[in-house]
């Protein structure tokens, strides 16, 4: 038995539901069960890096391409000082220079190579890029040897030369080429050893095929939308049970989301397949309700569906030394539908009312977008008590803050409010799906404002998030009360309950 979950993200910005898998690997990872978290596309160190990170275990991660070679492995093994010497003898290297991560070898006062290396361990080699009078032509990727090759040519755009990809060939443990690629403006093709040619859905069914799922087997969708490994999985899973876990709401209201009409796309794949899926796993209760309505509705199976925080807490957190007074965050991708403007409109006003009311705002993301508020800020002299943290490991800085704000217009679960509440922090927010009606208790722990999501009177909004923010601070045993609340609330998410929840799917 194995599971096998679809799909860790490459080349997007990552999103919750990264953090979520990376809360569910942790949960995964006491269970006696072997975990294959699966790279769709061929991932970078970086994206490797990113999930190590938040807890999915290196040696369980495997890309498509590399698990049909005989060393699967995406770990990086090969010593760049071994690799060093043998460079400078077969290329002949009069001089290497040495510049952080990359190390440069020339002959003759031209780079011909350049050693790319791990940054946290630079013992370790990643790639090799080769050049010939300055243009690159070649580029070694490595992880217990070499894995796969990159073939360039010199081509030219508007904006110059550059080095365009042309193929791609990737090894066995003993050199001979496995199967190559060959790409063509936005396309690419797979030749297999046999003279057989595919196209990305036909490789990945390859992928599929070699896995030899059985009965005891668990295939675990995370994303569904716009991703070329849906339809083969579908056709070769044997007889495979498939869990989808739905992290995204599932119908909205008409100006609800600025990204869809009606439903998000990953319920077109859950809707037509919803025939040969196994179980179904969302957030909250009322998520179970409306999908289930809509599945009949649309006259689709509806499969066992169960109820599984997609986040969990390991401990509560107390603050050591006390919250700083009339303090507030928020903590997300800073994106257009988080409406975080919203919430620096709001406090530029509350703070009319209350000097000693702050903002601190932790995230990246859309750079016209934090431009956009920092502008803002900057109109209104609001520099002193609005501030831009980035990102940051935030789990230890919730405690000391008084309250967390969120004007996101939708969420599933909301793990940035669940992680507040696990601090005890009261939070302000707008009363929308799911997470913020299930962890945020008007009165008790926080408030939240009416929203009409067709609404576009965002002035009426503005204040009255600021007339909660001003409200919230003027009775102090009020706002305790609102925190003991808050930790209330968030003992119902600990990590051992949502842990059996799991076991009980995967142990029928």
């Amino acid at each position: 038995m194995a599971i096998y979950v679809f799909s860790l993200l490459v080349g997007y910005s990552p999103n919750g539901v990264d953090y979520a898998q990376g809360e569910r690997a942790k949960i995964f990872g006491k269970l006696s069960v072997p975990v294959r978290y699966i790279f769709a596309e061929l991932p970078g160190r970086y994206d490797i890096d990113f999930y190590k990170k938040l807890g999915v275990p290196e040696e369980d991660m495997f890309s498509m391409c590399h698990y049909l070679l005989d060393h699967p492995t995406l770990q990086t093994t090969v010593k760049a000082k071994d690799k060093l010497a043998e460079l400078t003898d077969s290329l002949q290297i009069t001089d290497v220079d040495y510049q952080g991560s990359v190390i440069r070898l020339m002959k003759e006062g031209n780079v011909v190579a350049e050693m790319i290396l791990e940054s946290e361990d630079r013992e370790n080699l990643l790639c090799i890029q080769y050049f010939n009078e300055d243009r690159l032509i070649r580029t070694e990727t490595y992880t217990d040897q070499i894995a796969h090759t990159d073939y360039y040519m010199t081509a030219v755009s508007e904006r110059g030369l550059y080095a365009k990809r042309t193929r791609r060939a990737y090894y066995h443990k003993d050199g001979s080429v496995a199967f190559e690629q060959v790409f063509s403006e936005d396309r690419c093709w797979y030749l297999l050893a046999d003279g057989r040619i595919l196209t990305k859905s036909g490789f990945i069914g390859e992928f599929m095929k070699a896995l030899d799922l059985s009965e005891k087997d668990i295939v675990l969708i995370d994303r569904f939308a716009q991703l070329d490994y849906v339809q083969p999985l579908f056709r070769w899973k044997q007889k495979a049970r498939v869990i989808a876990v739905m992290h995204a709401g599932h119908y909205f209201d008409e100006g609800e989301s600025a990204y869809t009409v009606n439903f998000n796309q990953d319920y077109n794949y859950l809707f037509k397949y919803s025939g040969m899926i196994d179980n179904i796993v969302v957030s909250t209760q009322q998520q179970k309700e409306e999908l289930t309505e809509k599945l009949l509705e649309y006259q689709c199976n509806v499969p066992d569906i169960r109820v599984i925080p997609a986040g969990s807490v390991e401990q509560l957190r107390y603050p050591k030394r006390g919250r700083k007074s009339c303090s507030m965050l928020s903590v997300s991708r800073i994106q257009w539908h988080k409406k975080i403007h919203w919430l620096v409109e709001s406090v530029i006003k509350a703070h009319q009312i209350n000097e000693k009311i702050s903002l601190d705002i932790y995230g990246t993301g859309n750079y016209e977008y934090i431009r956009l508020m920092k502008d803002i800020v900057e109109k209104n002299h609001a520099q002193s008590y609005v501030r831009f943290m980035g990102h940051q490991d935030v789990r230890e800085v919730y405690k000391d803050y008084e309250v967390f704000l969120t004007a996101s217009t939708f969420e599933t679960l909301g793990l940035s409010i669940l992680e507040a509440i696990s601090s005890g922090t009261a939070v302000i927010g707008l009363n929308v799906r799911y997470g913020s009606r299930l962890l945020v208790r008007p009165g008790e722990n926080g408030y939240l404002i009416d929203f009409d999501p067709g609404s576009s009177e965002e002035e009426k909004i503005v204040d009255c998030i600021a007339e909660k923010m001003i409200d919230i601070f003027t009775d102090q045993e009020r706002l305790e009360r609102f925190h003991e609340h808050s930790y209330e609330i968030c003992s119902q998410f600990m990590v051992q309950e949502v842990e059996d929840s799991w076991k009980k799917l995967i142990f029928p």
